[in-house]
This record gives C-alpha cells, sequence and structure tokens, in this order.
C-alpha cells in the first residue's frame, strides 16, 4: 500500500471469490501517523456485509494496528465482508466519523429505494 493511507474493498466479479481494491490517497494534510507500533500503523476500520436481499449492511467499526491492511482484507475473502481501511494520522479522527455516517446514511438512502 505503498503512497496509499487507505483502500477500499468491496465484492469482484465473482461475489463470493473475489474482491475489488480501490487505494485512498488523503487530499489533505491530516499530520503524521499516531498510535502506531513496531508491527504497523495503526488504522481505522468500518466493516460491512450484504444482507438477503444483496443490499450492504452496517456491521462494525474499530481501530486496529496492521503490519499489512490488504493481507487483513484479503484474509476476509468468502465471508462476505467488505469495507474500508483508513491509516489513523493526527487529525483523522474526526474525518473518519464524518465519512462513516456519511456512508451509513448513503446505504439506508439505497436500502430504502424501491
Amino acid at each position: 500500500m505503498d503512497g496509499y493511507d487507505g483502500l477500499i474493498f468491496l465484492p469482484g466479479d465473482d461475489v463470493e471469490n473475489s474482491q475489488e481494491f480501490r487505494y485512498i490517497k488523503y487530499k489533505e494534510d491530516f499530520g503524521a501517523p499516531i498510535e502506531g507500533s513496531p508491527a504497523g500503523d495503526k488504522y481505522h476500520v468500518a466493516l460491512f456485509s450484504r444482507d438477503e436481499d444483496g443490499e450492504f449492511d452496517f456491521d462494525d467499526t474499530f481501530e486496529a494496528i496492521f503490519s499489512d491492511p490488504v493481507v487483513y482484507a484479503k484474509g476476509l475473502l468468502g465471508t462476505g465482508t467488505y469495507g474500508t481501511i483508513i491509516r489513523k494520522q493526527e487529525k483523522t479522527s474526526e474525518w473518519f466519523k464524518e465519512y462513516l455516517t456519511d456512508l451509513i446514511f448513503s446505504v439506508k438512502i439505497l436500502k430504502s429505494k424501491p
């Protein structure tokens, strides 16, 4: 993930057996990475799954230290779990909270459409 600040992982063409990765680069300066360790940086994580109708449902959000967030995301292949993993930096907590609120709202809007 060199040069990127995070990723979004979604179902691929073969929903059960593939993933699509979209890498994220912050457009503004959020400061230095924080709360990491020698093992890796700390990341904000939001996970979603799909309901019986194939619509996305919000599952969980948490923070975790990853040596390689792509490996973590690939480990979820076949579980029906998708999400966003964003490097935690000095000023990202509020941004991530707003991002998550907007994302959950968008999912609810999509689910309410006939």
